[in-house]
């Protein structure tokens, strides 16, 4: 089990290296000198870059990360834990990334209950002033609460796959035209409803098959 264990620690510090300078799918938007005067216009005109992308970027999904300052083909969303953008050519790394943390902190969980059975930690016998001790119950707690959010967060992105919908775009569905559905079955009212719809789904099974060939 230790064995084990350790190598799934080195694997994620590997995938974790990896993901931290993996491209997430940059888009250049525009010339050079375009991007420095867009860099130096206020933050009216950063919003307004967001509603001015052409056609193909919209085929492409490329969406704008305010904080990369950035065009990002498939962004699903800016991660600060990784300090990097997932977008379409590190999707599946951060999915298998989060999966890996996800059975590493739960083996890490199963293996500290274990050893904290086998010397009575948790049932008072070993002195509680014990750096074992603390270090186990705080080491396990602590995945435990990573395992709380991490599970559910694995959830909606398996939902995401399985819809092929991104989170920016389910956040942001009313800034993106092709995500927007006008009703038009009542033409004598003034205003007519704008709901969602995902022109990008077609079908679970070929969902996921898009997102297995995800390459770039």
């Amino acid at each position: 089990m230790d064995v084990v264990f350790n190598g799934e620690v080195a694997i994620l510090i590997i995938g974790l290296c990896s993901i931290l300078k993996s491209d997430p799918g940059l888009e250049m938007y525009g010339s050079s000198e375009d991007r420095c005067i867009e860099d130096s216009t206020s933050g009216v005109n950063s919003q307004n870059q967001e509603l001015e992308l052409s056609d193909s970027f919209l085929g492409k999904r490329v969406r704008h990360c305010r904080s990369c300052k950035a065009y990002i083909r498939g962004l699903d969303h800016h991660c600060p834990a990784f300090g990097n953008c997932i977008g379409q050519k590190n999707y599946i790394l951060f999915v298998i990334l989060l999966v890996g943390f996800i059975i590493t902190e739960g083996s890490y969980v199963a293996c500290s209950t274990q050893f904290a059975s086998k010397f009575g930690i948790f049932n008072g016998t070993m002195s509680e002033t014990s750096l074992f001790a603390n270090l186990a119950v705080s080491t396990t707690t602590f995945s435990i609460l990573q395992l709380v959010w991490q599970v559910p967060f694995l959830t909606w992105h398996a939902y995401c796959i399985c819809f092929n919908i991104r989170t920016d775009e389910w956040i942001n569905w009313k800034k993106y035209p092709e995500f927007q559905f006008v009703d038009q079955s009542q033409p004598g009212q003034s205003c007519r409803e704008v709901r969602f719809t995902n022109p990008y789904d077609r079908g679970i099974l070929q969902n996921v098959k898009e997102f297995l060939a995800l390459t770039g």
